[in-house]
C-alpha cells in the first residue's frame, strides 16, 4: 500500500511539473467556419518531448473523442520568459452544446485540462474517462465575426493565474489581447458593463458585471458623471463580478455616465468603463398577443420597429435563438434573438424590438425577461409538406408533419428533405438528434419548429424525440373475399400503435353507421369502446364476415371501413367476389397485378403474403423484402404463379436463413417496372 501511495504521489508530482495549457481556441463563426484552431502554452523544461503530449477533442453528445493531435505536429509560435506558444488548424472542432478539449502527458490527463464550452459533460473513453470537464464559461456562435476568437487574458504563469474572454481578435501562436505571460501575477479588476453605449432606463433594474484576476478582497463601484461628480453605489461588496444596480426613479437623465469598479481598501487596482453609457426616460412598452406580432396580410410585421411586450411557453430552443408559443394554429409562433436562459416549458414574458430579419419576424434587443412559471407545451398542428413549405401563417410555430419518405439524404449545412403526397419540405439540422438520414426511410412523424432561413421554410427538429419511425399501423388494407370460406369464416385486420405514447381511435365506420345489423359486412366481437386509448406497443385484431351470406341473398359489393384516428382517416377495402352470387367458381379475369396484404399481421413465426397477377406479368413477378433502412433482406422464391391470387409464406429469415429482429418491414412485388409495397410487423 505504501508503494501505491507513493508512486500516485510523485505521479502527481510529475504531472504538475508539466506546466502547460490550452491557451485560445476558435471552432464557430458566422456563416461557414472559417480557420478553425486551437493554442496551447507549453513551459520550457529539460528533457521535454513535444510526442508526449496529446491534445483530444471530446464530443460531448455522447462522451467520446472524435480526434487526437500531438504536439509536435503543432506549429511553434512566439517564445516569451521560457513558454512557447504553439497552435494547429483543425477544421471540424465541434460546436458545442457542449463539447471540449483535453491535454494529457503519455496518456494521463494533466490536472485542470479537461476543458469545455457551452457545458460540462462527462467524458468517455480517452485520457479523461470518467471525468467531468469545466465549462470555460464563454462560447462562439453564429454571430462571432470571422477572426476572432476565445482566449485567455490576464498575468501569471499558470492557467489559474488567467481567465477566458470573450471571442476578440485572433492570436495564433502570439500572446493573447491583454495577456502577460511570466513575472509575478498582477492584481487586475475589468469592468465589462456597462462598458460603453449601453441605455438604461430610469426605475429599472441592471447588473454591474467585472472581471477581476489573481485579486481577492471586497470591491467598491461608483457612479462617474464623466468629468464631473462621482457618487458611490456601494462601498463594499464580494468580489462575484456582479452586483444588481435598482436605478432610481428620479436618476438625472444623460449621456455621460461611467461605472468605476476597485479594491474596496485602497483603490487600488480599479478600472472603469471603456466609454460613456446613458440614462434615459422610462420606453413606453406596448403588450401585444404573439398573434398580434405576427398576422399581416402583406408581410412585414404591423409592429416592425416597435418596442412591444409578449409572453408565450418556449417551444425550442437552439445555439442562437429560442421559439415561444401562445395558443395554438397559424400566427401564434415568434423567434426571440439572441438566446436566453430559458428551457423548454418555461412560460416567459420578454421585451424587446420588432425586427424583420430576411423576412422572419423576430423580437430581438432584449431589454427585460421574466420566466414566469412552466407549462405543458401545445399541441403541435399537423401539416402537409407543401403546407409547411409555402405558408407564412406557420412560421415559428410548433408542427408536425406524418408519412413521410426521405427524398433528399443531404441538403448541405445538416439539412435534408422529406416528402408525402403533397410534396416536399426540408428538415433543418440546428438540433442535436442522432438520426442519419437515408434515402427512401419512411419515417412515421416529424416535429418541431417551422424556421425560416435562406429563403425557405423548413421544420427543425429538437432532439431524438421528434423523429418517431413508429406510429398507428393497420394492416392489410385491402381484404378480399374470394371465396364462400372467406365470407363465412371471415379475414383479419390489425390496428398496431409503434409510437412512443397514445394514439385515440376516434371512430370504425361503414358509410357513418357501422356496424349495424342489417349492414352485410360485420366485425365479429365488436366490443371496443369508441374514442379508445391504443397504448404504445397495443395491438388489436379485428375479423370480419359477411353476415347476410346464405343461399338466397348474396347481393353484396364491395365497401369502405373507414377507421379515423387522432391522425386521420384510414380506409380498408372490403372486395367481394360477385361471382359467388351465382354460385359460381373463381373465375375473375384480374386485368392488372395487386399486392393484396399479409396474414397474420404483425406475426411470428411466418406470415403469409397474397398478391394477384395478371397473365402478362406472372412471368417476370419477384417478390423482395426490405428493412427500414431501404436495405434488402431477402428475395422469396415464388414457384408455379398462376394467373389471379398467389400466396408465398415468408418465414422471418435473411438470405442467409438467419432470422431477423422484430420489427417493421416492407415488401415489394415488382412486376416489369411497376412496384407495388406495403408493410408488415414482426413481433417476437
Amino acid at each position: 500500500m505504501r508503494r501505491i501511495i507513493a508512486f500516485m504521489f510523485l505521479l502527481s508530482t510529475l504531472l504538475s511539473a508539466q506546466n502547460i495549457w490550452l491557451n485560445e481556441l476558435h471552432y464557430d463563426n458566422t456563416s461557414t467556419d472559417i480557420g478553425e484552431f486551437v493554442e496551447v502554452v507549453l513551459e520550457e523544461i529539460p528533457g521535454n518531448v513535444l510526442s508526449d503530449y496529446t491534445v483530444t477533442f471530446y464530443n460531448g453528445n455522447n462522451g467520446s473523442e472524435y480526434d487526437s493531435i500531438s504536439l509536435n505536429q503543432f506549429t511553434a509560435g512566439a517564445n516569451v520568459n521560457e513558454f512557447t506558444i504553439f497552435y494547429y488548424y483543425k477544421e471540424g472542432i465541434q460546436n458545442g452544446e457542449p463539447d471540449g478539449i483535453a491535454i494529457d502527458y503519455q496518456g494521463i490527463l494533466i490536472p485542470g485540462q479537461f476543458l469545455s464550452y457551452e457545458g460540462s459533460f462527462e467524458a468517455i473513453g480517452g485520457p479523461a474517462n470518467g471525468v467531468t470537464s469545466t465549462d470555460i464559461g464563454v462560447e462562439e456562435g453564429s454571430t462571432t465575426e470571422i477572426g476572432q476568437s476565445l482566449q485567455l487574458m490576464g498575468t501569471g504563469a499558470v492557467y489559474s493565474d488567467f481567465i477566458w474572454q470573450e471571442p476578440a481578435p485572433e492570436t495564433p501562436g502570439e500572446l493573447n489581447n491583454g495577456q502577460t505571460i511570466g513575472g509575478t501575477p498582477v492584481p487586475t479588476i475589468i469592468v465589462a458593463s456597462p462598458n460603453g453605449g449601453e441605455q438604461w432606463e430610469q426605475g429599472s433594474t441592471h447588473d454591474i458585471t467585472w472581471i477581476s484576476i489573481n485579486f481577492t478582497g471586497n470591491i467598491k463601484i461608483e457612479l462617474e458623471m464623466v468629468y464631473r461628480d462621482r457618487e458611490v453605489l456601494v462601498a463594499s461588496t464580494e468580489d462575484d463580478g456582479s452586483w444588481e444596480w435598482n436605478i432610481p426613479i428620479d436618476q438625472l437623465v444623460d449621456d455621460w455616465y461611467a461605472i468605476i469598479i476597485s479594491d474596496a481598501e485602497d483603490g487600488d487596482p480599479w478600472d472603469d468603463s471603456n466609454a460613456a453609457f446613458s440614462i434615459i426616460e422610462p420606453i413606453p412598452i406596448t403588450p401585444y398577443t404573439i398573434y398580434d406580432l405576427q398576422y399581416s396580410t402583406s408581410g412585414p410585421s404591423p409592429h416592425e420597429g416597435e418596442l412591444v411586450e409578449t409572453s408565450g411557453v418556449v417551444t425550442a430552443k437552439f445555439e442562437s435563438y429560442f421559439f415561444i408559443q401562445d395558443g395554438t394554429g397559424a400566427w401564434n409562433g415568434i423567434v426571440i434573438y439572441p438566446i436566453q436562459d430559458v428551457e423548454v416549458g418555461d412560460e416567459i414574458t420578454i421585451s424587446g424590438t420588432v425586427l424583420e430579419y430576411n423576412n422572419k419576424t423576430e423580437i430581438t434587443d432584449i431589454i427585460n425577461m421574466e420566466i414566469t412559471g412552466t407549462s405543458e407545451l401545445p399541441e403541435p398542428i399537423i401539416l402537409s409538406a407543401e403546407e409547411l413549405s409555402f405558408t407564412e401563417d406557420y412560421e415559428s410555430v410548433f408542427a408536425k408533419i406524418q408519412n413521410v419518405t426521405v427524398s433528399n439524404e443531404d441538403l448541405g449545412y445538416g439539412e435534408w428533405e422529406v416528402e408525402d403526397q403533397s410534396g416536399t419540405c426540408i428538415i433543418g439540422g440546428l438540433g442535436v438528434y442522432t438520426y442519419v438520414p437515408v434515402l427512401d426511410d419512411i419515417i412515421f412523424s416529424i416535429r418541431g419548429v417551422i424556421d425560416f432561413t435562406y429563403g425557405s421554410f423548413k421544420l427543425e427538429p429538437r432532439d431524438d424525440t421528434d423523429i418517431n419511425f413508429g406510429g398507428l399501423v393497420i394492416e392489410p388494407l385491402e381484404l378480399n373475399f374470394m371465396t364462400v370460406e372467406n365470407c363465412l369464416n371471415g379475414l383479419q385486420f390489425t390496428i398496431s400503435n409503434l409510437s412512443s405514447s397514445a394514439i385515440e381511435i376516434i371512430s370504425i365506420e361503414d358509410n357513418g353507421i357501422f356496424p349495424i345489423s342489417e349492414n352485410p359486412w360485420d366485425i365479429e366481437d365488436f366490443n371496443l369502446p369508441l374514442p379508445y386509448d391504443l397504448e404504445s406497443g397495443e395491438i388489436l385484431t379485428f375479423n370480419i364476415v359477411v353476415g347476410l351470406f346464405t343461399e338466397n341473398n348474396r347481393e353484396i359489393v364491395s365497401d369502405i371501413l373507414e377507421i379515423e384516428s387522432e391522425l386521420g382517416i384510414t380506409e380498408i377495402t372490403l372486395n367481394y367476389d360477385t361471382d359467388l352470387n351465382s354460385n359460381a367458381e373463381n373465375n375473375l379475369i384480374y386485368a392488372s397485378s395487386e399486392l393484396i396484404g399479409n396474414y397474420p399481421n404483425p406475426f411470428n413465426p411466418t406470415t403469409t403474403i397474397s398478391f394477384s397477377l395478371n397473365t402478362e406479368n406472372k412471368k417476370d413477378a419477384e417478390l423482395i423484402i426490405y428493412n427500414l433502412k431501404g436495405q434488402k433482406v431477402k428475395i422469396l422464391e415464388i414457384r408455379n404463379l398462376e394467373t389471379g391470387i398467389n400466396n408465398v409464406i415468408w418465414n422471418g429469415t435473411d438470405e442467409l436463413g438467419n432470422s431477423v429482429t422484430s420489427g417493421v418491414y416492407l415488401y415489394m412485388l415488382k412486376t416489369g417496372d411497376i412496384t407495388y409495397t406495403k408493410k408488415m410487423l414482426l413481433i417476437k
